[in-house]
């Protein structure tokens, strides 16, 4: 019977010591993880600093320290196999309590793991919408008078920017360090997008050079004054004062001819106002308007825009009343209003260029033109009653993508200059976010593998390492467009660019079109590889606006300004960790 007794007493003794072992092998594995995770952030180089060393042992001892499970001691064995890895080697023993009397004093026990930053190469594009609603704390309608509140949802936008970099300082520190980098870009919009200059200064020939708006031309009255000899003729036609000398009631000379002898007749404006004005499309030369406000140089010209008409005098010496400085925004180029219809499809035809990534403009269907607000008007038949100016506001300057290293001073200022005003055009900030990310369209870079962390353009690879894109789309409210302000698609009553048809104020039905036109865009961006997270700020979180989003995780419907701040913090956090290769 005793001896029977053994092989039992052997079965159920391995068992006990295999369930410790069981047990302090899992326990050594997590410190193993533990270890690798706290050392990865710490490594700056492709060896192992002694920083990295002194972090990844601390966090090992602490989850299995020395003599735990009566363990041997052990060493660990640190190195950077590949760049941004940090791995752990290391095994140890655990005596036996039963089996030792069976010949088996220790079982072995081993860990190998390794920790890899989970980004390289980051671009991060803020997609913002800042239409008037922003103005408003969370809960407050319209657009508080167009004047910021306290407590207001931009405020608390800008603080929720600030603390997305905040949370990814020390991860752009790890990158330059390593010789690549991490940059943030800014796509701002309402109903408008402020990305002229931008497009300008890359390349002025994606702009056309002449356009076409809803405007009017003054209706000047034409004053005839005569002149005797030459020398009186000459200073009448270059002097505005002269002609105002001989009659005060002259005002702005507009030219003249010679006649027989040395008479002359100078055609003058007679008071400062024209009498009257027709209403209707003008085509104009654009160039020197969009040559006003260059963001390269920061000047400002004022560009004439009201021509005074019906004399023989020569263009450069018409005089004009009135000037305007072009503000950065811009009109979409051509679009497809007949397979945009509002409908199922989520795909833009090929012809819809406002809804293309990618094309190099060409030609003026897939070019730009400015807005130009000054110039816009309706006609008193459009108004039924007087004639007006459609509203056309224009959102902040958007910025291109760019590394803010040791420049958060730069980054808060920027965020800080953020004001609201305008509707809410959610396709416009969608396929602009995914414009200044790709690195394959109008920002490509020229050396799309390159070396350079410095190219301000988008390669597709630097130092190797692939570049991650990620987009923030953030708004306060659902798509808004209106058929009578003036936007990036001009004024849609007048123009019916996305409606197909003039002279409708069917605003639902430009709605649906624009929601289109919006699930198209977001399905562009991610067709680029673009990682999208929305958030729906102080309103509801829409199937449209949860579809767009990369994963349903990364869609989120807030209501606080905490809320915001703490989401952003969490998208950094996420798109700056660290994770367990092996």
């Amino acid at each position: 019977m005793a001896a029977a007794m053994i092989p039992l007493i052997a079965m159920i003794g391995s068992g006990v010591d295999m369930t410790r072992a069981y047990v302090a092998q899992n326990r050594f594995r997590q410190a193993c993880d533990s270890g690798s995770l706290a050392g990865r952030r710490v490594l700056t180089g492709v060896t192992v600093s002694e920083a990295a060393r002194v972090e990844a042992t601390k966090y090992f001892k602490f989850n299995f320290s020395d003599g735990l499970f009566q363990s041997a001691p052990y060493q660990l064995n640190i190195s950077v196999p590949a760049p941004g890895t940090l791995k752990i080697e290391s095994r140890t023993t655990i005596p036996t309590t039963v089996m030792k009397f069976f010949g088996f004093q220790t079982l072995p026990i081993s860990a190998t793991c390794s920790s890899t930053q989970d980004f390289v190469n980051t671009d991060i594009v803020m997609v913002f919408d800042l239409s008037g609603s922003m103005n408003c704390p969370p809960g407050g309608a319209g657009d508080c008078g167009g004047t910021e509140q306290s407590g207001s949802k931009i405020a608390a936008l800008r603080n929720a920017a600030t603390s997305l970099y905040d949370t990814l300082d020390s991860a752009q520190t790890q990158l330059e360090q390593n010789n690549l980098r991490l940059r943030y870009g800014f796509v701002n919009y309402s109903s408008s997008i402020n990305v002229g200059r931008i497009l300008y200064q890359k390349n002025p020939d994606w702009l056309v050079q002449s356009a076409t708006y809803q405007s009017r031309t003054p209706d000047w009255i034409d004053a005839t004054q005569y002149f005797n000899g030459k020398s009186a003729c000459e200073k009448a036609y270059t002097y505005d004062a002269y002609v105002k000398q001989a009659n005060p009631e002259y005002t702005g000379v507009m030219g003249g001819w010679w006649q027989r002898g040395n008479n002359c007749q100078v055609i003058a404006q007679s008071n400062t106002h024209p009498d009257g004005y027709t209403y209707g499309q003008r085509t104009l030369d654009v160039r020197a308007h969009l040559a006003s406000n260059l963001i390269a140089s920061g000047a400002t010209t004022p560009v004439p825009i009201w021509p005074i008409t019906g004399t023989n005098a020569p263009p450069d010496d018409l005089p004009y009343v009135k000037t305007s400085i072009w503000n950065g925004c811009i009109e979409e180029r051509q679009t497809n209003s007949s397979a945009i219809d509002g409908g199922a499809a989520t795909t833009a035809p090929s012809d819809a260029y406002d809804l293309d990534v990618d094309t190099i403009p060409w030609n003026d269907a897939t070019r730009w033109k400015p807005m130009w607000g000054d110039i816009e008007w309706f006609p008193v038949a459009a108004t039924g009653g007087m004639a007006r100016q459609p509203d056309a506001p224009c959102p902040t300057e958007a910025r291109r993508l760019r590394s803010y290293y040791n420049n958060r001073s730069d980054f808060v200022n920027y965020v800080g200059s953020l004001t609201a005003r305008g509707g809410t055009y959610h396709d416009l900030g969608m396929i602009w976010g995914a414009r200044f990310l790709s690195s394959t369209g109008l920002f490509k870079s020229s050396t799309p593998e390159t070396n350079d962390n410095t190219d301000p353009d988008n390669p597709a690879k630097i130092r190797g390492f692939s570049v991650k894109k990620y987009m923030i789309f953030m708004t306060d409210g659902e798509i808004a467009p209106t058929t009578t302000a003036y936007s990036a698609y001009g004024v849609e009553y007048m123009d019916g660019r996305v409606l197909g048809t003039q002279y409708s104020n069917d605003n639902a039905a430009l709605t649906r079109r624009h929601l289109q036109r919006f699930r198209m865009a977001c399905n562009a961006a991610k067709a680029k590889g673009i990682d999208v997270w929305v958030i729906a700020f102080a309103t509801s979180l829409t199937a449209d606006m949860q579809n767009c989003a990369s994963k349903p995780s990364q869609a989120a419907g807030l209501s606080t300004n905490a809320a915001l701040i703490a989401k952003f913090q969490e998208i950094g956090s996420k798109i700056g960790s660290l994770r367990l290769s092996q």
